[in-house]
């Protein structure tokens, strides 16, 4: 059995469906993506939680980690989005596979002040997070920047789709 890329299925699908008068899809580009992450993280320092949202759920659904990271917070504080601590924590368990040892560490603070049910939980989200959003699942490469323009402890996150074929999952915003 042979595997297409997201490149080469794509157009074959888009050339089947122009006979069937069914709408264009969207395709992802990386660079896009990188820039509704930018624009999400941006929104979110400004205060402005629905517009960070609107940017980061594709990005965050596609695998990159910084859009994960800021999409964690809004679960755990509630902005915009409904206060879940399970959910916030799957984000943040997801996130942490960049290897940022700031995200390790909060996640591992707030897991610890976790009462054994919770925890339960939070283990079978992040299970589930890792094998839908996980680098492996949506077939990513990241690397941490280093960058000596970063101050006040700001970590960079940079990371690249690769083609091949990846699943698009819905993300869970009610518990």
């Amino acid at each position: 059995m042979k595997k297409f890329s997201v490149a080469a299925a794509s157009m074959v699908f888009i050339t089947l469906l122009g006979g069937c008068n069914s709408s264009p899809i969207n395709l992802y580009s990386d660079t896009t993506m990188k820039k509704n992450e930018y624009n999400g993280i941006k929104a979110y320092r400004k205060g402005e939680f629905e517009a960070a949202f609107n940017y980061l759920k594709e990005p965050a659904g596609l695998g990159y980690k910084s859009a994960q990271y800021t999409l964690a917070f809004m679960f755990l504080k509630g902005q915009y989005l409904e206060q879940s601590t399970k959910l916030g924590m799957g984000w943040l368990g997801v996130a942490k596979e960049a290897g940022v040892e700031n995200w390790t560490a909060q996640y591992d603070a707030f897991y610890s002040a976790a009462s054994t049910q919770q925890k339960q939980l939070i283990d079978e989200t992040v299970a589930l997070y890792i094998t839908q959003f996980g680098v492996k699942a949506q077939n990513m490469t990241c690397r941490r920047s280093t960058s000596p323009r970063r101050t006040f402890g700001e970590v960079k996150i940079d990371c690249t789709k690769h083609e091949g074929i990846v699943t698009e999952y819905d993300i869970q915003i009610i518990e």
